[in-house]
């Protein structure tokens, strides 16, 4: 009997999430150029760039980049469609105004192929406009040029308290980045990844992590 009472509420419970009609959700895919040659992708940069990218722009590539105490770090992420486009395909029931008020990213720190940290980005940390039509996604992990409040900061100090510190020790090391859209929700499964990349990094010393210059 009190398997079967749990049982009813929790098909009560889901009822709203597939008996509402959501609203259409725009989309927004990538821009013709080099941001369509390099969709899916996750660049790096020692510098800002432009955010649609160009093929002169000042990426890392292939190369390995030493990590010293005056380093800077960005990322540029390329994606496919917007956040709020690709929580829509995990969940068409849900209203773009939920998915676009408590979705965020989901992102993967690997350090020479080990999982080191995942991560959730707080929802609030990009405005709702921005994730229904940004399809670009820049920010700086390691610059003092920024605030400390700018949320890519934020996360780089995060994966370097939850292990990455340790793995990132003075040496040559493979960094990769994987983001995912997510949305807490117990019948969603596992969003797809929307961008990857890595990038070869020489970490001079364990003060280049953390310590930017002012």
């Amino acid at each position: 009997m009190k398997s079967c009472l749990l049982s009813l509420l929790a098909l009560l419970w889901s009822l709203p999430l597939f008996a509402q009609q959501a609203s259409p959700v725009p989309f927004t895919g990538a821009t013709p150029g080099f941001h369509q040659t390099h969709t899916g992708q996750i660049l790096f940069s020692p510098t800002a760039v432009p955010v649609d990218g160009y093929p002169g722009a000042a990426y890392i590539g292939l190369s390995t980049y030493p990590l010293a105490p005056r380093s800077g770090l960005y990322f540029t992420a390329f994606l496919g469609s917007s956040l709020t486009q690709a929580l829509h395909r995990l969940a068409p029931h849900l209203p773009q105004q939920e998915l676009a008020r408590t979705g965020t990213y989901q992102f993967s720190f690997y350090v020479d192929k080990q999982l080191i940290y995942l991560a959730n980005l707080p929802a609030g940390a990009v405005d709702p406009t921005s994730k229904n039509k940004e399809t670009v996604l820049h920010q700086a992990l390691l610059n003092d040029d920024h605030p400390a409040s700018e949320w890519g900061r934020a996360l780089w100090y995060r994966f370097l308290a939850n292990g990455g510190e340790k793995a990132l020790s003075p040496g040559q090391h493979l960094l990769r980045l994987e983001i995912r859209p997510y949305f807490q929700h117990p019948l969603l499964r596992d969003g797809p990844i929307l961008a990857a990349g890595q990038v070869a990094l020489d970490v001079i010393a364990a003060s280049a992590l953390s310590k930017p210059v002012r």
